[in-house]
């Protein structure tokens, strides 16, 4: 048996809303007057009360009415990005970066050390450290390497 269809059409957003005792709300326009009838006679079975459960799919729409693409979602930085922003922006660590490369004159800076942790972890991005296996296993090498310089190894 085939669930019946509430509503088919266009929406607009009307707007929305986030409160502490209200939760969030979103709105939309009907398109016209009548789209709204089968919404006023669920209200009213239930005692002119809303609450009624629905499933619904909402694909956003371009000008000429063709659904508009979605920008994929990027990967969020974990703990290991995290990290090595944190690192990179310590003297000690662009020290150990200079002793790696051999800038001459100079100790490497803050851009410097995120480049060698990239290019040591083989990643365009601090932030694909948290979501490759091979950059964790080589981040957790260079994070060794840089513990054993410290100790003077």
């Amino acid at each position: 048996m085939m669930p019946a269809t509430a509503f088919q059409g266009e929406l607009m957003l009307a707007g929305w809303s986030e409160t502490h005792t209200g939760g969030s709300k979103v709105t939309f326009w009907l398109p016209d007057a009548s789209a709204l009838d089968t919404f006023r006679t669920m209200t009213v079975r239930k005692g002119n009360t809303a609450g009624q459960r629905f499933m619904c799919v909402l694909v956003e729409l371009n000008d000429d009415d063709t659904p508009k693409a979605q920008e994929p979602d990027k990967p969020k930085g974990g703990s290991l990005a995290q990290s090595a922003g944190v690192i990179c922006g310590t003297e000690e660590f662009q020290q150990f970066v200079d002793s790696r490369y051999g800038y001459a004159m100079r100790t490497a800076n803050q851009h410097e050390a995120a480049d060698y942790i990239r290019d040591f972890c083989r990643v365009n991005s601090r932030v694909d450290l948290d979501h490759s296996p091979t950059a964790k296993q080589l981040f957790a090498q260079l994070m060794a390497d840089y513990r054993d310089w410290q100790r003077g190894a």
